[in-house]
């Protein structure tokens, strides 16, 4: 079988074949509105609002009115807010307008149609996505993100609406804002997936109704099952072998007996997607979780079916041979080609390489490529009865996407779904998914959660308000947390309190938002990090660590290398490289020894000891200041240093930002790349650089715009 990323990316080059230009105007858009508000209970201790179009308002009034009656016989005091919106800015102005009142607004959710915002210049922000914003089209170049409403301290520069798509809209980063995440509410979206089948108000107001019968029961989180997809995370099996350790510690009432909960793997069968159907529409699942590959339309489960016969080999050597005769026939290399890997090494005849072969293996490789994954018209015929899914995945959450997106139809399905969190685009493998995953346990709200994983991509879709039922023992600290949460994120006082509380998420909690705080607070992590029993409390304690980069950490990544924890290990490792200190070289190598058996770590291990060496990327250094390249190839370059901060790079660097000789365009890039240097040790020296280049006031307007960017982002503000 072909590999998915082949299809991903045929897929889209047809879209971009077809993409729109963003259509350009002038001015910001009008913020006014005539949006009708239906108050809250003042009473309740915080608030939530209900945005909708007009529209859909109308189309399902009696659920939306059911779901906010719901909310305030929980005590969340729920607004509803519609209009019929033409632009982003007059969304936001009404969700800064009721986040100035009492109760204090705690999230907000989308639905139906209401504006979609891509944030341009803000890649940073992403786990993975680097998309060249001057080569690649508007639209596939931009990502979808809702930080643009429920992260106040980000300021936006308006470019222009999308010419096709009429509630999309395209914004840039400015460095007025903050340059760091840190939403202030939780927000979601409910958007009935374009590819849906039925009417759309009736797909709506169905879920709705369920939204209000999952808020009436009585179901704690005691039901759960992971699934690890072919090719996460480099398919390393301690890695899944510790998952349940970890999730032990997040739903300890899912482990209270055997059939609380289940760790699927793809190697279990050739066609898993069967057992995930099966799995997925199983009634008593609480919570379902897929780490695996993704698009828009697909969740990628199983691999190249694996040669399990003599017959199953050949005819395995035969489809690879005539996929690799594609790039030579019809070229020079053609007879050659066929002369040394047909007749010499394997002896084929010519006839597996014919015209009606290559057809045959072609629909051979599509139909196994379909049997082997979950497509949205699979999605259609199941029934996705966990009340939360988890897709860990690329792509999965693409909300904005014109056809249909995965969450949607797991959420609009009949099944008793009513929450997914996914990605607008693709993500990184290592990103820390689970971070404070333990919150649902106790039974706070999902939305409380999704605010802490602070990246531009990640979106839930469906009801963020949804939490489990808690048991009697966590209500006090449910309240308790909930309260602190909204109302004192960033009060180092509170947080410090509860360093030596004795539940784990507790801890985790406390040692995270000290983070947030003013104040260094490493050796409160260090501690943490050396001495804690628990493994996501020394997880978050290492997180905590990599803000400050100061001699803490370095004792803390040292203890982390031994950690048994792969994933501090792995993290670990990726910091150690961000940083560039050859302080860290030995102790890299000697946990690659100690630890042959890992799959993932060896790859971010190798990778940060080429980073912390610099050699593999010298000759890129000294084409940093080769003014002979084009601005093309120049800004190529350039980009090398974003996910390699290799520190002999940030001197000429710096030279270049200043240097009049070069393009504005080939400087700015030079300055947004320095901003990815914010763990480095070059970091003071970068920022004492760009600051004085800023005091001379020489550089042009965009360059300093992206200066003045750059050293928020060092100065992590």
């Amino acid at each position: 079988m072909k590999d998915y990323k082949i299809h991903l990316l045929t897929a889209i080059a047809v879209l971009l074949m077809a993409s729109p230009a963003m259509k350009a105007e002038s001015g910001r858009p009008d913020p006014k509105v005539k949006a009708k508000v239906i108050r809250c209970d003042r009473h309740a201790a915080s608030s939530f609002a209900i945005i909708t179009d007009t529209k859909t308002y109308t189309a399902c009034r009696q659920q939306l009115h059911a779901y906010r009656n719901i909310l305030q016989e929980e005590g969340l005091g729920t607004y509803i807010v519609h209009a019929d919106w033409q632009n982003p800015e007059q969304v936001k102005a009404q969700i800064q307008r009721l986040s100035s009142r009492r109760p204090a607004l705690e999230g907000v959710v989308f639905i139906g149609e209401v504006p979609i915002v891509m944030v341009r210049e803000a890649q940073w922000m992403t786990t993975a996505f680097k998309m060249n914003e001057k080569t690649w089209p508007v639209f596939e170049s931009s990502v979808a993100s809702d930080r643009f409403y429920d992260d106040f301290d980000l300021q936006f520069d308006y470019l222009g609406r999308d010419s096709l798509r009429q509630d999309t809209f395209y914004y840039r980063l400015s460095s007025r804002g903050a340059q760091t995440l840190r939403p202030d509410i939780y927000s979601a979206r409910m958007k009935v997936p374009a590819q849906m089948k039925g009417d759309h108000d009736e797909l709506m107001r169905r879920y709705l109704e369920k939204v209000v019968a999952a808020h009436k029961e009585q179901n704690c989180l005691d039901n759960m099952t992971f699934f690890a997809g072919h090719g996460y995370n480099s398919d390393c099996l301690t890695l899944w072998r510790q998952r349940p350790v970890v999730y032990r510690e997040h739903f300890p009432q899912a482990f209270t007996k055997a059939s609380g909960n289940r760790f699927l793997n793809f190697r279990q069968k050739e066609k898993m997607k069967d057992n995930l159907a099966i799995e997925l529409q199983r009634p008593d699942c609480d919570f379902f979780q897929f780490s695996e590959h993704g698009a828009p339309d697909i969740q990628y489960i199983n691999g190249s079916l694996p040669a399990n016969s003599l017959a199953s080999c050949y005819d395995h050597l035969k489809r690879s041979v005539a996929s690799y005769y594609e790039q030579y026939k019809g070229t020079a290399d053609d007879e050659p080609f066929l002369q040394e890997a047909v007749d010499s090494a394997y002896l084929l005849p010519r006839s597996a390489v014919s015209d009606s072969a290559m057809t045959v293996y072609q629909l051979r490789d599509s139909l196994e490529f379909r049997d082997a994954n979950l497509y949205l018209d699979d999605l259609a015929g199941i029934r996705s009865e966990p009340r939360v899914i988890v897709l860990n995945a690329c792509y999965n959450g693409s909300f904005h996407n014109e056809e249909g997106y995965v969450a949607g139809f797991h959420v609009f399905s009949d099944g008793r779904c009513v929450v997914a969190q996914g990605n607008t685009v693709n993500v990184l493998q290592d990103k820390w998914e689970d971070k404070l995953l333990g919150l649902l346990a106790i039974g706070e709200r999902i939305g409380m959660w999704q605010k802490e994983i602070t990246y531009l991509e990640s979106h839930l879709i469906g009801d963020p308000t949804f939490r489990f039922t808690p048991r009697a023992e966590d209500q006090a600290l449910l309240t308790e947390l909930h309260h602190d949460l909204v109302r004192s994120p960033e009060n180092a006082e509170v947080w410090k309190a509860r360093l030596n509380d004795s539940r784990p998420l507790v801890r985790a909690t406390a040692i995270t938002h000290l983070s947030y705080c003013e104040g260094n607070w490493s050796c409160e992590a260090l501690q943490l990090l050396q001495g804690d029993p628990s493994w996501t409390v020394r997880m978050s304690a290492l997180m905590t660590l990599s803000t400050y980069m100061d001699e803490n950490t370095v004792a803390g990544l040292e203890t982390a290398f031994k950690d048994p924890y792969e994933v501090i290990q792995r993290h670990a490792c990726q910091i150690a490289g961000a940083s560039g200190d050859p302080r860290f070289k030995p102790m890299i190598t000697d946990l690659l020894d100690r630890r042959k058996e890992l799959a993932r770590v060896p790859f971010i291990g190798q990778s940060a000891l080429k980073i912390i060496d610099g050699k593999a990327f010298a000759a890129s250094v000294d084409r940093i200041g080769n003014q002979d390249l084009s601005d093309t190839r120049h800004i190529n370059v350039l980009r090398t240093f974003r996910n390699n901060r290799v520190v002999a790079a940030a001197a000429p660097l710096c030279a270049l930002v200043r240097n009049p000789e070069y393009s504005e365009e080939v400087r700015q890039v030079a300055a947004e790349v320095l901003g990815w240097y914010d763990r480095s040790i070059a970091r003071t020296d970068i920022i004492q650089e760009l600051e004085h280049s800023l005091q001379e006031d020489v550089l042009p307007a965009n360059v300093a715009e992206e200066v003045k960017k750059t050293l928020k982002r060092l100065q992590r503000k």
